[in-house]
């Protein structure tokens, strides 16, 4: 059993309600199609495979609810819709088609149900059964740049706790790209951007009682998009819609009481990979958030650095989040 093996605890296990927090994960990769893959998270707990198109299905877990298995192309995705009104036998086939190329090039996506923090090795099967399939991570092309999403749940929705999660977020970030060895292919797309530096002094700045609405807006105004590696667009929607859908129109932002942490890669082409080192490794930040002491040195650390013009070493306190981490990965 390595390092990794054990799913790292969080400091706050429970959400606003008093309920165990939950946490939902996706992983991306190919070398399969959609019914072997299917066929490998339904094995995982012999859950029963409902199909709902050549592009999507889902696999029925008796508590945790539905894992979506989908091939992650919005057009193939649409199309395949159509052709199931339609039955269009030419449709049918271009369907196929790209069914076969996903196992090339477009993702299949698994998008698991939300899962309590306190029972995520339910997990491993799931990824071992895939892993035995034959699917294909990040290592394994030049074109491939899939990765885990993490979405947790928040334990609180007030400003104070946001604000520690912003900010634990904002000075660790860069250790996170090492951290997670996040594959070059993947830092050069769009999809993982990091928060820019204009932004992160802006939160680095703010106190327990900065707004909500500052909150949302300063990050609607440097951040816009979904392309960055904590998205906060899902949970600003689920507080605030309409002040979300005021400057961001985009039908792939779902809204929900969680984090979108994007950058992990998904090394599940390794056989000694596991889902725990991804959790693992966000867990500096869930502990970092829970530790004012902590945060608030570290905080004045990278103000400190980022103000300098010119900086020849590392940022001090990365050694820091390291020494977290590792102690996270030892328990």
């Amino acid at each position: 059993m390595n390092m990794h093996s054990k799913y790292a605890k969080t400091p706050w296990t429970l959400n606003e309600h008093g309920e165990t927090r939950c946490v939902g994960f996706e992983l991306e990769f190919a070398g399969l199609d959609l019914k072997t893959a299917a066929n490998a998270v339904a094995d995982a707990f012999q859950g029963e495979i409902l199909v709902d198109t050549q592009a999507e299905c889902k696999v029925k877990h008796p508590q945790y609810g539905n894992f979506k298995i989908e091939l992650d192309w919005l057009f193939a995705k649409n199309m395949a819709r159509r052709s199931l009104q339609s039955q269009r036998p030419s449709e049918e086939a271009v369907i196929s088609l790209m069914t076969d190329l996903a196992r090339q090039v477009v993702p299949i996506e698994v998008v698991c149900p939300p899962v309590p923090v306190n029972q995520l090795d339910v997990l491993n099967k799931v990824v071992s059964n895939l892993q035995h399939a034959g699917a294909l991570g990040t290592a394994d092309s030049l074109i491939y740049a899939f990765g885990v999403h993490i979405n947790a749940e928040l334990p609180a929705l007030d400003p104070e706790t946001l604000v520690a999660y912003m900010q634990a977020y904002c000075v660790a970030q860069h250790w996170l790209i090492k951290a997670h060895g996040v594959d070059p292919v993947r830092r050069l797309m769009p999809y993982i951007d990091l928060y820019p530096k204009r932004y992160v002094q802006r939160v680095l700045g703010y106190t327990p009682q900065t707004s909500m609405a500052k909150i949302i807006d300063d990050y609607l105004e440097d951040n816009p998009t979904r392309n960055r590696g904590m998205d906060l667009l899902p949970l600003f929607k689920h507080l605030d819609a309409a002040r979300v859908l005021a400057v961001v129109e985009d039908e792939l932002v779902n809204a929900r009481p969680t984090f979108h942490y994007r950058l992990p890669n998904c090394e599940i082409e390794d056989p000694q990979w596991q889902l725990a080192s991804s959790w693992n490794i966000w867990c500096v930040v869930e502990h970092l958030a829970a530790d004012p002491v902590t945060l608030k040195s570290m905080r004045e650390q990278c103000v400190a650095y980022n103000n300098n013009l010119i900086n020849l070493k590392e940022e001090p306190w990365h050694q820091e989040l390291a020494q977290i981490h590792e102690n996270l990965s030892s328990v």
